[in-house]
């Protein structure tokens, strides 16, 4: 089948745990929202698919109380607190069909160089980054 394909996937999640005060906090584990649209094209034996992934913020009054002494972690706002903020990447790949054995594949990760943290993982993701890969099958 050929021709163009969009899908859309968005994730929201919310919670609470109780401290050792009582008191609730929002949950430790809990994502910001995110997600990824993505449009794609297919013809004979070229599949492309242009891909925006996306996380959003969590600002210094939603993050779980553990994490608000981990400024190393986040980012500081304008009041210099910790917080994760929100962010995109954009992604174009490719997959060519060269033969019954052969198949080339490559892309462009991060087309706009967005620098961006995972929310709490504490390493930058990767800049604009290129892929190129070539798949033989052997039978």
């Amino acid at each position: 089948p050929g021709g163009f394909g969009w899908s859309a996937r968005l994730n929201y999640q919310q919670g609470e745990e109780e401290v050792d005060d009582g008191s609730t906090s929002p949950l430790r584990h809990a994502a910001p929202w995110f997600g990824n649209t993505r449009i794609s094209y297919a013809r004979n034996r070229l599949k492309v698919d242009l891909a925006l992934l996306f996380n959003g913020t969590i600002e210094y009054e939603d993050l779980a109380q553990e994490e608000l002494s981990k400024d190393y972690l986040y980012a500081a706002d304008k009041n210099g607190n910790p917080y994760s903020p929100g962010w995109y990447t954009l992604n174009l790949k490719f997959l060519y069909q060269l033969g019954d054995f052969l198949q080339l594949s490559g892309g462009v990760e991060n087309l706009t160089d967005q620098r961006y943290r995972p929310y709490s993982s504490g390493i930058a993701g990767p800049g604009r980054n290129f892929q190129l890969g070539v798949r033989v099958k052997v039978e």
